[in-house]
């Protein structure tokens, strides 16, 4: 799982190369995720006023793996650890999976001998969180 969002004809026009397109993607995309962190935790006060709604909660009755997930990462934003863990610890691993994105992502920018060693540290980060993700949703379950 390599979150990248930015579309693909922009990033064509800065890489040729395919392996450097997937990797400035998630760059950017992970350098995105925290910019707009950085100046959304100060609007979360009007964001969590909006009504909870989680359509997987209201068909099956039971809170999904992702529930909690936005309060964990901007709780995380305000640096507040405790609350970020009570809203969903899954939300700590996926903030810090997007923070390692953005140094690990230049480094395979930079050596190109490193790429394919970077893309299965993401692998392997991606799968941690998603286990995290379940394993807190297992445990809720309980």
């Amino acid at each position: 799982m390599e979150i990248a969002i930015i579309p693909r004809f922009i990033i064509r026009k800065f890489c040729s190369d395919q392996a450097n397109q997937i990797h400035a993607n998630v760059l950017l995309t992970s350098m995105l995720v925290i910019i707009v962190l950085a100046f959304w935790h100060n609007h979360y006060v009007y964001l969590s006023s909006i009504p909870h709604f989680c359509v997987f909660q209201g068909i099956l009755n039971i809170p999904c793996p992702g529930c909690g997930i936005t309060r964990s990462i901007f709780a995380i934003a305000e640096g507040n650890i405790i609350s970020a863990w009570k809203s969903n610890p899954a939300g700590l691993f996926l903030f810090f999976y997007f923070i390692a994105q953005i140094p690990l992502r230049i480094i395979a920018l930079t050596f190109h001998t490193l790429q394919g060693q970077i893309s299965q540290m993401s692998r392997l980060g991606s799968k941690i969180v998603i286990s995290v993700l379940f394993l807190v949703w297992i445990v809720r379950l309980t």
